[in-house]
């Protein structure tokens, strides 16, 4: 049987690569579609899917005001800008829900390691944005130098910020102990 950590960042990099594939060939659709299935599976295996749930909300939004940010300050422009040019397409949000979905999956290790995450934010998340621009799902408006350096500058905040996130929401709704580790009433000394 696959490891859940190891099938979470397959689901999580097939959504990821058919996100930017199908912007960049005017099919978002795929994406979506990709994004739909890995959810249904992912929140039949989430131990909490109000957790979960949680965990999509906020990455959506904290994606709203980057991506709409980076768009509004002529930094980058996206292949189908839908629902309108002037906000982040439904296919980013899509990206940042995926990446959502591997908070307590493939990126679980990141918990509680802040600097970590900022630096995996600084380096990770420009080099998706290039992926994207290689893959025709978005085009730089400036030099490659100041939209990289923002890039690095808004992921090095947002990872932690959901890494934090994910630790609170946790906090109040924790995973169930593995069956070993369960003390039972009466037994034991």
């Amino acid at each position: 049987m696959i490891p859940k950590a190891l099938a979470n960042f397959v689901g999580f990099q097939s959504v990821w690569f058919l996100s930017l594939f199908g912007a960049g060939t005017q099919r978002s659709w795929l994406g979506a579609v990709a994004l739909v299935l890995f959810m249904a599976w992912h929140f039949r295996t989430a131990h909490n899917w109000r957790v979960e749930l949680i965990l999509v909300a906020v990455a959506c939004m904290v994606g709203l005001v980057v991506d709409t940010a980076f768009i509004q300050a002529h930094l980058l422009a996206y292949s189908e800008p839908l629902p309108f040019a002037a906000v982040a397409p439904y296919w980013i949000l899509g990206m940042w829900i995926n990446f959502a979905l591997t908070l307590n999956g493939a990126m679980g290790w990141l918990h509680g390691r802040y600097l970590l995450a900022a630096g995996l934010g600084a380096i990770g998340g420009p080099m998706a944005y290039v992926a994207g621009v290689k893959l025709g799902a978005a085009a730089l408006l400036a030099s490659s130098t100041v939209v990289y350096g923002a890039l690095a500058v808004a992921w090095a905040g947002a990872v932690p910020l959901l890494v934090w996130v994910t630790d609170r929401v946790n906090r109040r709704w924790p995973p169930p102990e593995p069956e070993g580790h369960q003390l039972r009433a009466g037994a034991g000394g």
